[in-house]
C-alpha cells in the first residue's frame, strides 16, 4: 500500500478545512502544548494579514495533516516584526523603510476544541508544523463551541469587540442547574435579565425591588403582583392610579375585575395586576418559619394555638385577645408566652399581614394561574414599609409556588418547568447580625436551588456583590456570567483573570462559563432590550447602598 507523502497530507488537510486558508502553524516555533497551556504559534503572510482583519479574540481553525482532525482556536496575542528585527541586523542610523514591514503576522492562539469522528472534545492531538490554518465558517464556530441548539437566546458570540452571527443560548439544562450573573451598575446585567425574560418560553417570576421589570412585564402582557401594605390602605382605584403614575404607564385603565386580579388595558394591549395580601388564617403555619423573632419552641406553640383559636375572619392584630385563654391553658413557660406575644406584635408591625381595603382584606392570588405566565413581584411598596415586609412577602410567595411544584413532583413524578429570577440577589441574603430577618429567606432559596433541579425549577441570581452570597449558592450555580465588575467580585466566581478586559468593555459584554457549552469562558454580548421610560422609584438609591 502506497504511503501518503507529507505534501499530499497537507493538501488533504487544506481540503478538510471548513473555511478560507490564511496561514499555517509556525515552522519556527515548537508546536508544544499540554493540559495547563494550550497555546501554539501561527504564521500569516503579510498579504493575507492585510485582507483578514484578525483581532485579539478572533476564532481560527486548524486542520491537522497527521491526525486528520480539525481544531478551533482563539487568538490570544499577535506579534509584528520589522525585517531588521527578524534578521537581527542592528540599525546604526534608524531610517524609514516601508518594505521592512512586509513581514508575517505571528499569532499566538489558545486551543479550544477538537472534532474527532464527528464529536467535539477537548484538544488532545499533536499539532503538526505547517498545519493549514483557516478562517472558520460560522457553522464550524457554532459546532466547535458546543453552544446548545435550543434554549433562551441571550446574545451573540464576540470576536474581540466584533459580534459574529452565532447565537449564545442558555439551555433548559443550564437554567435548571441555576445561573449567577455578576456585574456592576451599568454593566448590563439588568438588560440581560430583561432579554431572558422576553425570550424565555418557560413561565417565570421575577422578584423586583427597584421597578426595573414592570415595563417589560407590561410589554409582554404578563402579570404584576403587588404585595400590599398598610401604608396603602386606600381604595383600589386610587392605588391603581398611584401605581400607574409611579410606573410611568400612561393610557391604561381597569377594563376587567376578577376577584383580586385587575386587567388593565390601553386599547391596544393589556396586562394583569394583582393586588395581594396575606391573611393570618391561611399563613399562620408559615409565619414562624419566616419570622426570626420566634424561638423554635415559641414558633411551634404559635402554630398549635393558632390552629385552635384563629377563625377564618380573624386578623393578626386580634391574635392575643383571641388566643390568650388558650395560650394560658397550654401551661407553657412564661418566657415562651412572652416570645410569642412579642413576635406576633412585630409581625403585625410589618404591615404586610391582614391589609384591608374598603370592607374587606386583600387576599393571595391563584398561584397556579400566575405560574402559567411571565410575572413580576413588585416589592417597591413593601420595601417602603420595611425590609422585613418585603422578606415576608417574598418568602410566602416562593413557598406557595414551591409547594405546588413539589406536590406535583411527589404525587405525579413529573417536572414543572419554571424559572425564578432574583435581581440584586444580595438583598435577599443576610449581611451580618443586623439582617438576621433575611435568614429564613436565605434558607428557602438554598432549599429551592438544592431540590429544584429534579422538579424543573431553575433560578437566576444577578448581583454586583457576589461576596455577600453564601458558598452553597456559588456551588449550585453551574453557569456563571461575568460582566464588568470589580476584581474582588470576579475573584469570588473564579473569573478575576478577565478583570482588565471586562472593565474596558462596553455595556452588555460578558464572559459565560457553563458546563452546557463545550468551550469555557465564552465571550458574548447580550441583546439590547428595547424598553420604554425607566420606572420611577424614589427609594432606589437607598436599597442600592
Amino acid at each position: 500500500m502506497e504511503e501518503t507523502s507529507p505534501s499530499d497530507m497537507i493538501e488533504e488537510a487544506k481540503k478538510r478545512a471548513r473555511g478560507t486558508i490564511i496561514g499555517m502553524v509556525s515552522r519556527v516555533y515548537p508546536a508544544e502544548y499540554g493540559e495547563e497551556e494550550r497555546e501554539v504559534k501561527i504564521e500569516v503572510s503579510f498579504d493575507t494579514y492585510l485582507r483578514s482583519k484578525i483581532l485579539i479574540g478572533s476564532y481560527l481553525g486548524i486542520s491537522l495533516p497527521i491526525s486528520r482532525t480539525l481544531m478551533l482556536s482563539r487568538v490570544k496575542a499577535v506579534a509584528r516584526q520589522d525585517i531588521l528585527s527578524i534578521s537581527k541586523v542592528p540599525s546604526l542610523f534608524p531610517q524609514e523603510n516601508p518594505s521592512g514591514i512586509v513581514t508575517p503576522l505571528i499569532i499566538t492562539v489558545e486551543l479550544l476544541s477538537e472534532e474527532v469522528n464527528g464529536e467535539v472534545v477537548p484538544p488532545s492531538s499533536p499539532i503538526d508544523p505547517q498545519s493549514p490554518v483557516f478562517l472558520p465558517s460560522l457553522d464550524f464556530i457554532k459546532e466547535m463551541l458546543g453552544i446548545p441548539e435550543e434554549g433562551v437566546r441571550i446574545g451573540k458570540v464576540m470576536e474581540g469587540y466584533r459580534e459574529i452571527e452565532v447565537d449564545v443560548k442558555l439551555s433548559k439544562e443550564a437554567l435548571k442547574h441555576h445561573v449567577l450573573v455578576v456585574g456592576t451598575t451599568g454593566a448590563g446585567k439588568t438588560n440581560l435579565l430583561k432579554v431572558i425574560m422576553k425570550n424565555s418560553e418557560t413561565p417565570l417570576i421575577v422578584f423586583d425591588i427597584q421597578g426595573d421589570y414592570i415595563k417589560p412585564a407590561v410589554d409582554m402582557g404578563g402579570s404584576i403582583i403587588v404585595p400590599m401594605t398598610r401604608d396603602y390602605e386606600m381604595g383600589v382605584t386610587q392605588f391603581v392610579d398611584v401605581f400607574l403614575k409611579r410606573s410611568n404607564l400612561t393610557g391604561y385603565k381597569i377594563s376587567k375585575v376578577e376577584e383580586n386580579k385587575l386587567v388593565l388595558s390601553n386599547g391596544n394591549s393589556s396586562f394583569n395586576l394583582y393586588l395581594i395580601g396575606f391573611r393570618l388564617p391561611e399563613n399562620y403555619e408559615l409565619l414562624p418559619d419566616v419570622s426570626p423573632y420566634f424561638t423554635p419552641q415559641g414558633g411551634e406553640f404559635f402554630k398549635i394555638i393558632s390552629k385552635e383559636c384563629v377563625g377564618k375572619n380573624d386578623v393578626i392584630d386580634d391574635w392575643e385577645d383571641n388566643c390568650r385563654d388558650y395560650m394560658k391553658h397550654m401551661n407553657m413557660h412564661q418566657e415562651t408566652q412572652k416570645n410569642i406575644i412579642r413576635s406576633v406584635y412585630l409581625l403585625s408591625q410589618s404591615g404586610i399581614i391582614d391589609v384591608s381595603f374598603g370592607n374587606g382584606y386583600y387576599k393571595e392570588p391563584n398561584y397556579e394561574e400566575i405560574m402559567k405566565s411571565k410575572a413580576v413581584v413588585d416589592l417597591r411598596w413593601a420595601l417602603e414599609r420595611e425590609v422585613n415586609s418585603a422578606t415576608i412577602a417574598s418568602f410566602i410567595i416562593i413557598s406557595k409556588i414551591f409547594k405546588i411544584i413539589d406536590d406535583r413532583y411527589k404525587k405525579e413524578g413529573k417536572e414543572t418547568e419554571y424559572l425564578m429570577i432574583f435581581d440584586e440577589a444580595h438583598e435577599y441574603f443576610p449581611q451580618g447580625r443586623r439582617e438576621e430577618n433575611k435568614e429564613p429567606l436565605e434558607r428557602l432559596i438554598n432549599k429551592i436551588m438544592r431540590l429544584g433541579r429534579v422538579r424543573g425549577i431553575g433560578t437566576i441570581l444577578a448581583t454586583h456583590r457576589p461576596t455577600d452570597l453564601n458558598d452553597l449558592i456559588l456551588t449550585l450555580t453551574n453557569t456563571k456570567i461575568a460582566m464588568r465588575a470589580d476584581e474582588d467580585a470576579l475573584k469570588r466566581i473564579g473569573m478575576e483573570k478577565y478583570s482588565k478586559m471586562l472593565n474596558a468593555s462596553p455595556p452588555g459584554f460578558g464572559i459565560i462559563s457553563s458546563y452546557t457549552i463545550k468551550v469555557n469562558n465564552l465571550a458574548f454580548r447580550s441583546e439590547k432590550y428595547e424598553s420604554g421610560e425607566e420606572i420611577f422609584n424614589p427609594f432606589k438609591e437607598e436599597f442600592m447602598e
